[in-house]
């Protein structure tokens, strides 16, 4: 069933992507747990440690060994990740660029086979019934509108990152509000102030996107889905999903929940479009601000966070209104084609029931979403069957 009602969804219903092979759900499980004990079992025991004394985190960068051996770390880790994730997905036919997918080009909508004015019948009938099917009052007035605007590449891509950057500012806040209230302190590490955290930022921002993403959103929904969770069971991918999550945030303590905002999110968002790349890059540009705000001075810092947060805000408002205004073209469009080919159809089964000079049969009822059905001749081209893209629904 398509979800025409929600007001980023662009139309397309949330249904999962094709996979090859049917799987059981404990095996999906397996295959998840099989990449997640390796990769995440050190930060787990990290975070628990650092949630029972966060003097333990004060492992800083001072200097290049130091944030190199801060940057071999995360990169060991993302590749255990991304080859644990290759290998399940390759065992079930499941290349990591269909895991990861891809911007597509849309297939434009053909313009409108009727013109303005519409085209005027000729002559009349018995009863002064005009030829070519009769005649509605207003026809000369109808325009019809324009086709919908599709959107490309750089649309879908903007569209996944901002309200993926979204849920990690969700997220963010919860941390901020949960500090503010019960004035206890996180137990997340510090880095320090060096200088040397700014290429170590840009490592571990890319190594913590691509590895917590490729499980936790990639290889979850692909796998659960390939193991029949979908339709009404697919709260069953975000539960799992939030389970991987939250064990390695835990050093936030209660504000670790937080989390729940960005998970959800991300699932929701890669199953809606099957794109990962701006799951991964919100990721990562989230960590890079957070590294540059530890270097940076307090106030800089925090203008640097508040900054983003408020850049954020204004893009996802700006995609709902566009979203939304696309719906409503794409929305017109159907019911303008949808009357044109109506009164079409009544005008040629109209002039095959006039013989001679009989008196010509009632014409049937005007009804639609239209104001006016604009009247057109047999001979008007009709309106051509279109087939809608991933986003023209």
């Amino acid at each position: 069933m398509e979800n025409r009602d929600h007001p980023i969804a662009g139309g397309r219903p949330e249904s999962p992507a094709p996979q090859p092979e049917r799987i059981r759900l404990r095996r999906a499980l397996g295959e998840i747990l099989a990449v997640y004990v390796p990769s995440f079992g050190l930060g787990i025991l990290s975070a628990l440690l650092l949630l029972r004394n966060p003097s333990l985190g004060d492992d800083q960068v001072t200097g290049a060994v130091s944030a190199v051996e801060e940057m071999l770390q995360y990169i060991m880790q993302a590749s255990v990740t991304i080859f644990g994730v290759a290998f399940f997905c390759m065992q079930r036919g499941v290349r990591l660029p269909q895991l990861f997918g891809r911007l597509v080009e849309p297939a434009r909508y053909p313009a409108s086979a009727y013109g303005m004015p519409y085209p005027q019948p000729q002559g009349t009938l018995a009863n002064g019934v005009p030829a070519g099917g009769g005649f509605w009052p207003g026809y000369a007035y109808y325009a019809p509108p324009t086709p919908p605007l599709q959107r490309g590449r750089g649309w879908q891509f903007s569209r996944a990152y901002f309200i993926s950057m979204a849920g990690v500012l969700g997220f963010l806040i919860s941390v901020i509000i949960y500090t503010a209230v019960t004035h206890d302190q996180t137990g997340a590490p510090s880095e320090g102030t060096s200088l040397y955290l700014i290429p170590t930022g840009v490592v571990v921002a890319l190594a913590a996107g691509f590895g917590e993403e490729m499980l936790v959103t990639g290889l979850t929904v692909n796998a659960l889905e390939a193991a029949g969770v979908v339709g009404k069971r697919s709260w069953l991918i975000y539960v799992v999903a939030i389970c991987l999550r939250i064990p390695f945030h835990l050093y936030y303590g209660w504000a670790s929940l937080g989390v729940i905002i960005f998970t959800v999110v991300n699932i929701w968002v890669y199953r809606r479009w099957r794109l990962l790349w701006p799951i991964v890059l919100a990721h990562a540009t989230y960590d890079f601000v957070e590294y540059l705000a530890s270097v940076a001075p307090a106030a800089v810092g925090g203008l640097l966070i508040l900054g983003l947060g408020l850049v954020t805000l204004t893009m996802v408002i700006i995609v709902v209104c566009i979203e939304l205004s696309d719906r409503g073209a794409r929305r017109r469009y159907r019911q303008y084609t949808a009357a044109t080919e109506a009164a079409y159809a009544a005008q040629v089964a109209y002039a095959g029931q006039t013989v001679g000079g009989s008196t010509p049969p009632q014409l049937p009822p005007v009804t639609g979403p239209a104001p006016f059905i604009p009247p057109v001749s047999p001979t008007s081209p009709a309106v051509q069957e279109y087939e809608p893209g991933p986003d023209n629904a």
